[in-house]
């Protein structure tokens, strides 16, 4: 897998009223400057273990708008989209080798020792968004959430899997969420076949390791 770019943005979880949740925001020094370093260390991720080599023509983007609020904010946080008032945000997805296979990376930075609350949060969420359906009846888009098993990486990590149809078609989502030091990593691997959680993990294992390095 090589990334040629990456998500960069500042996402408001839970009752945040800013970017950077009252540490060094987006916009200052430290946060950029440690955005940059990462999003350049994921640049150099070449690893044959994680297949994903084709940048997408388009960012990732899911595949309906959940009609719970708590999933809707799961899904904006894995498409890379910024809440209002915060910095714009990037997007970028790869290819997969598996029928219908993407993945997608987003880093989010926030004020020091403010990332542990905020991967908190996203856990809440993830507890309270059992099952993702849309918000126009009838069109069989629904995906049930469910554990996602994934051993320990960075500082901290929360995992979900949500399966089901979209679009008339089944659907298997797995949505990664880990922080190292002040950053998150949101990884959203997603296809029209059932997913490898062991590479989902191997994966966001990977990128994880390379914006530890970019902070050392």
């Amino acid at each position: 897998m090589r990334i040629t770019w990456v998500v960069l943005s500042c996402v408001l979880l839970a009752g945040a009223t800013g970017c950077g949740l009252g540490g060094h925001a987006f916009g200052e020094p430290d946060g950029k400057e440690g955005l940059a370093r990462a999003s350049r260390a994921l640049a150099e991720v070449d690893d044959p273990s994680v297949d994903f080599s084709e940048q997408a023509e388009a960012a990732w983007q899911p595949p309906f708008r959940p009609a719970n609020e708590q999933c809707g904010r799961l899904f904006d946080l894995a498409e890379g989209k910024a809440a209002p008032a915060s910095a714009p945000a990037k997007a970028a997805s790869f290819r997969g080798s598996r029928l219908g296979e993407t993945a997608g990376v987003v880093l989010s930075a926030y004020g020091r020792a403010e990332a542990r609350q905020a991967l908190s949060d996203v856990a809440g969420l993830m507890r309270e968004c059992s099952v993702a359906s849309a918000k126009t009846a009838g069109g069989g888009d629904r995906l049930v959430g469910s554990a996602l098993p994934v051993g320990r990486i960075g500082d901290g990590v929360e995992a979900r899997r949500f399966k089901g149809r979209a679009g008339g078609y089944p659907y298997d989502m797995h949505l990664v969420v880990v922080r190292s030091g002040d950053m998150l990593i949101s990884l959203v691997h997603t296809g029209l076949a059932r997913l490898d959680p062991e590479r989902t993990e191997r994966l966001a294992t990977v990128l994880t390791a390379k914006v530890r390095e970019s902070a050392e």
